[in-house]
């Protein structure tokens, strides 16, 4: 026990050691809906509800998952540092280690040696494939499943364990489908562990009816959101399969020789049956099965086992990204365990010397792998920069990089990554949507206008596109074309309240229909309040010569807004009517100190104030 206590010991300062530096590392993409923006994480109170409403998972109801446990740890971190990445970070880094720790445990209950059973944790805590799950927040969901899959299997394969241990890992059980739905396979993993254990499998089927009983009701429990993926998949069952059959040997590859990692790989979905690619694919894991059955050997084939069942769900479940980095967590753990059994095997057949420096160089190699990984992960460009130049054919990571380009003012740059993702897939929404964008704001309105429209004849019903037109059209005076857009925008309830938002804008501006202004504000506060309707609601109020809820209006918009200048400078306005010189002048003052129009406006305003007062 001493000695497992100062392995484990070594085994967490590794780990810091080598991911340290996450904990400077900014959130990135799937980040931003499910924790940054996801306002159901910010109060603990919420935390049951977790467990009932799939659409908590993420500020956008369309990416609904049912993660309750995962979600849960969110709402704690939140709870203990708000918003800073690193306490998430910190969170990852930890989960990371507490599973090594779990590979260590894991391998001497299987049967590995002390020193055998260290380097099999070892190879697990530095594998660069696995430094995802820590630079990354939203891996989260693979190594906190893997936390609870880990230690179920540890619970159950107690030597001797009876009815109470196998309760301790139904439990467990229930933790890793409740952060992860790939851990509906854990009955096929307790089975296999048990085979290679020497366990008769006929005397043991009853032990395994509660896992069966819990994965079909975490499927009752989850049937919407699994049900979407089956009932609307991504591509055919067909296709999927034979597209992971090849992703099964490009898998293994980066497991044995971890190079050209990246967040976006260049692999591409199989085209049929007859895809020469899938067919040596094929050919090459059936006769690797055949080799293992019938050489016997029990590792290796728990090995293969095991990867085969954590794998499985892909094989089924059509995905939008076709190879993860992440999703070879779990199987890593049966890889690692492999090359742990090869080199007690070395060490028995008298080459410990040579397999010693062999296995020792091998991993000096992954870790500083792993510790260069972090460096890629330091911030959006970094990483979609890194994406891009080891994957050109793939659309989403010359998509990303150029969304990275424009947040940092490099338009020329972003344009062309922009350019380049569409050179790829001519009408990709998402490309045309924010190439139209930075054209926009470049005031190159005739080529925003020109990509606005081509995506909107493509896919007319992306209303985002149809708003980016309407407040271009807007910009240069075509309201009328404007409020078309608008209009059509409204049959789309997830509009935002942006559509009644211009439309108001629109009445008010150009119609000089102050009643119309208020019903569209009206509607557009219900769905989301934001300064610039309480404004438009305001300004429409006070046309009315309402000005007691003008006053109130102009206040609810400071209030979201403080430092509003058009807010203040309205307020003022409003003051100013009503002779209230001492309050007007306070609430110009706030706008005057600005070098802007508006603010040499105020200040010609107070000047005027101060000599005809």
């Amino acid at each position: 026990m001493p000695g497992t206590g100062r392995q484990a010991l070594l085994l967490l300062v590794l780990v810091g050691a080598l991911y340290y530096s996450a904990l400077g590392n900014p959130f990135h993409y799937d980040d931003f809906h499910s924790i940054v923006r996801n306002p159901h994480i910010r109060d603990l109170g919420v935390l049951p509800d977790f467990f009932t409403d799939p659409q908590l998972f993420s500020v956008d109801p369309n990416q609904a998952m049912y993660r309750p446990v995962l979600l849960s740890t969110y709402a704690v971190n939140y709870a203990l540092g708000g918003l800073a990445p690193a306490g998430y970070h910190l969170f990852n880094g930890v989960l990371h280690a507490a599973n090594a720790l779990w590979v260590l445990l894991l391998a001497g209950r299987l049967g590995l040696g002390r020193l055998p059973a260290f380097i099999a944790a070892l190879l697990f805590a530095v594998h660069p494939l696995n430094s995802e799950v820590v630079h990354y927040v939203s891996s989260r969901s693979e190594s906190l499943m893997a936390f609870f899959f880990l230690a179920a299997c540890w619970a159950y394969w107690r030597p001797g364990s009876g009815w109470g241990w196998c309760g301790v890992a139904l439990a467990c059980g229930g933790a890793a489908l409740l952060s992860k739905s790939v851990a509906v396979v854990l009955v096929a993993a307790l089975a296999l562990g048990d085979w290679l254990l020497g366990r008769r499998l006929r005397e043991r089927w009853v032990r395994y009816l509660p896992f069966i009983g819990l994965g079909l009701v975490y499927v009752l429990l989850a049937r919407g959101v699994v049900g979407k993926a089956l009932l609307t998949p991504i591509r055919s069952l067909e296709l999927q399969f034979l597209t992971q059959v090849k992703g099964a040997v490009y898998y293994a590859l980066l497991g044995i020789m971890p190079v050209k990692l990246s967040v976006e790989h260049q692999f591409y979905p199989a085209t049929s049956l007859a895809d020469p690619v899938v067919v040596a694919a094929g050919l090459l894991l059936v006769s690797l099965a055949g080799l293992l059955w019938r050489g016997g050997w029990r590792w290796p084939q728990f090995a293969s086992g095991w990867s085969a069942v954590v794998l499985g769900p892909t094989f089924v479940v059509p995905l939008i990204v076709l190879v993860n980095e992440h999703r070879l967590y779990l199987p890593l753990v049966a890889g690692c365990l492999l090359g742990a059994w090869l080199l007690d095997r070395a060490l028995a057949a008298g080459r410990g010397r040579v397999a010693l420096t062999g296995m020792a160089a091998y991993t000096i190699i992954l870790a500083v792998f792993a510790f260069e990984r972090g460096a890629v992960w330091r911030d959006e460009l970094a990483l979609w920069r890194d994406a891009a130049a080891k994957a050109p054919g793939m659309l989403k990571p010359h998509l990303r990089l150029g969304d990275a380009l424009e947040k940092r003012g490099r338009s020329a740059e972003a344009e062309a990554a922009y350019l380049r993702a569409l050179s790829l897939r001519a009408h990709h929404p998402a490309t045309r949507n924010n190439l139209g964008v930075l054209y926009k704001a470049q005031g190159r309105l005739a080529e925003a206008e020109t990509h606005f429209r081509a995506l909107l004849a493509t896919s007319p019903d992306i209303v985002h596109a149809r708003l980016n037109l309407a407040d271009l059209l807007l910009r240069q005076g075509r309201w009328r074309e404007a409020a078309t857009e608008c209009r059509a925008a409204l049959t789309d309830a997830d509009t935002g309240g942006e559509a009644q938002k211009m439309l108001a804008l629109i009445a008010l501006r150009f119609r000089g229909d102050a009643e119309r202004a208020l019903t569209y504000a009206a509607a557009a506060l219900q769905l989301a309040p934001d300064a610039p309707t309480w404004l438009i609601r305001g300004v429409a109020l006070k046309d009315l010569g309402r000005m007691g809820e003008a006053e109130a209006a102009y206040r609810q918009a400071l209030a979201l807004e403080p430092d509003a200048p058009d807010a203040w400078f309205n307020l003022g306005n409003l003051y100013s009517e009503q002779g209230r010189v001492a309050q007007a002048r306070a609430a110009y003052a706030r706008v005057a100190g600005r070098d802007t129009p508006l603010g040499a406006q105020a200040r010609d305003i107070i000047a005027e104030l101060d000599t005809t007062h």
